[in-house]
């Protein structure tokens, strides 16, 4: 049997050396398999898929066609993996192709399990009541040193986030000082498992969005972290279509060391 072919990165970081396997690449994201089972995430429509048909075509091989053609429509920000920028909450001329890296990026993936934020010290800038929050403590406990991008795994975590309507079933969110921190320790490029990370009904202030572009370059959101990567330092592409957009479908792809 042949030995499956293995692909080896080397890059320097803070003066040491890191060879990464490109073979065991982990996906962080999710399949838009346009089935109607979609996460769904502020009113959004499921994706769908529409085949192209004219007088004497039609994009369908399963109806006759010579090849399949399909338009796509698709509610990027709230029904699959994305990856946003300063963009979606200005007015600027750079699109997420100007902030997201191309290479590779020092990441450390951490899983923290959400509290009520009436069990914290922590604040928000809309009101709350009980609702579950990303704490400062949280992220503190796990995350010291200052690194380029951070990936947070919330739990609960099972594959119930691949369909998960949040509009009946609401997300955690960061608090303002979990966000705080997070600029504190110089992360330019944040990666959650949740839709947002700012609450959705926040008046449309995005106050957490606007405190993380003051320093940050990217967000990505409705990740899909498997149980089976464990929590670690590690390297981190993010994969996206070249879209003069705020916003693109985005494959993360980690590399455990």
């Amino acid at each position: 049997m042949k030995n499956k072919s293995r692909i080896l990165t080397s890059i320097n970081y803070k003066g040491i050396d890191y060879s990464i396997d490109e073979s065991q690449a982990l996906d962080l994201s999710m399949k838009n398999k346009f089935n109607n089972m979609n996460p769904t995430f502020f009113h959004s429509e499921q994706s769908r898929l529409e085949i192209v048909e004219s007088d004497h075509f039609i994009g369908d091989i399963g109806q006759g066609g010579s090849c399949n053609v399909n338009i796509a429509t698709v509610n990027i920000h709230c029904t699959g993996t994305h990856t946003e920028c300063v963009g979606h909450i200005r007015d600027v001329k750079e699109k997420i192709v100007d902030f997201c890296p191309k290479g590779f990026i020092p990441s450390r993936l951490i899983t923290v399990e959400p509290k009520n934020i009436l069990k914290t010290n922590d604040s928000y800038h809309a009101p709350v009541v009980s609702d579950l929050v990303i704490s400062r403590d949280l992220i503190e406990e796990k995350v010291k040193d200052e690194i380029d991008s951070l990936i947070v795994r919330t739990l609960p975590n099972s594959n119930y986030k691949l369909s998960q309507n949040y509009d009946k079933y609401p997300a955690p969110f960061f608090t303002s000082e979990a966000i705080q921190y997070i600029n504190e320790l110089s992360i330019h490029h944040l990666l959650v498992d949740v839709p947002s990370i700012d609450k959705a009904d926040d008046n449309g202030l995005l106050g957490n969005h606007h405190s993380f572009f003051k320093k940050g370059k990217t967000i990505s959101e409705l990740l899909y972290i498997d149980n089976s990567i464990e929590d670690s330092f590690g390297f981190l592409q993010i994969q996206i279509p070249n879209w003069n957009l705020d916003v693109a479908p985005s494959r993360p792809i980690f590399y455990s060391i």
